[in-house]
């Protein structure tokens, strides 16, 4: 079947440590030149689509707002549909509007909403969320990254490191809304209308975005940059192909007939 879409990481694919990777935005171009549909995906939780879209323009990188999918965006959509519900946020400010319409309980909630809120982890906020779960909250998290690249600086650690901890402290598994769950990458098919066949995902991160576009039925490519130069472990994920960079893309697509010359 032929490709008709590409699904594509931001973080480490298109962008690192702030600055486009040499040859992303041609790449974009191309794509859009070629008929194929583009979808920019991001774990981020505490910005906005267009904030995003923003940053990557200042970046170098030409990017709508409306072709950005973020975790946080498919995380609100998932609670929107239990009826009912009612969730305790622990979720940067900028986040928080998109619960707007979402009752919000502190004491008893049916779920409890964790993103990237950095220096407000400590004991007190984790072991009140501790005590929601084992009072019968389920835990719902736009991701589970462990950590991230922040500006020039090292990598920082994420809100996975703390989920994981709750995870095994409260006996039970996180639903895990963006990247790799099979939820966010069907929201990014039905986005640009196509099936799982006619897709390529594209990403630095085995653990996301290659492991993602597995359990989904999508086919991959790894990028070196990014998280991209991190050892392979034993069960992870392998991808269709590794390219240097996301410059190479399009030739790769052509050589293996993906897309007409």
């Amino acid at each position: 079947m032929a490709l008709k879409a590409l699904l594509i990481d931001i973080d480490g694919t298109l962008l690192f440590r702030g600055e486009a990777i040499a040859g992303a935005n041609r790449v974009l171009q191309e794509a859009a030149d070629a008929g194929l549909a583009v979808r920019l995906l991001t774990n981020i939780s505490a910005r906005l689509p267009q904030h995003i879209a923003a940053e990557l323009r200042v970046g170098g990188i030409h990017a709508a707002e409306d072709a950005i999918q973020t975790a946080g965006m498919a995380c609100s959509a998932y609670l929107r549909g239990q009826a009912g519900t009612s969730c305790h946020l622990l979720v940067p400010d900028a986040m928080a509007e998109l619960f707007e319409d979402i009752r919000q309980d502190a004491s008893k909630p049916d779920f409890v909403v964790i993103g990237d809120v950095a220096e407000r982890f400590d004991y007190a906020l984790l072991n009140g969320v501790f005590r929601m779960l084992r009072d019968g909250a389920r835990l719902v998290v736009p991701h589970r990254n462990l950590y991230w690249f922040d500006g020039a600086g090292p990598a920082r650690l994420d809100a996975g490191a703390f989920i994981v901890g709750l995870e095994a402290a409260a006996g039970q598994q996180a639903i895990v809304t963006g990247k790799p769950s099979p939820v966010f990458f069907q929201a990014a098919l039905d986005a640009v209308g196509v099936t799982a066949a006619e897709a390529l995902v594209v990403g630095d991160d085995l653990l996301t975005d290659i492991e993602g576009a597995r359990a989904s039925g999508i086919a991959s490519v790894q990028v070196r940059t990014g998280k991209g130069e991190t050892p392979r472990a034993p069960g992870t994920a392998v991808p269709g192909a590794q390219l240097q960079s996301i410059a190479g893309l399009m030739p790769y697509l052509r050589d293996t007939g993906l897309l007409a010359r």
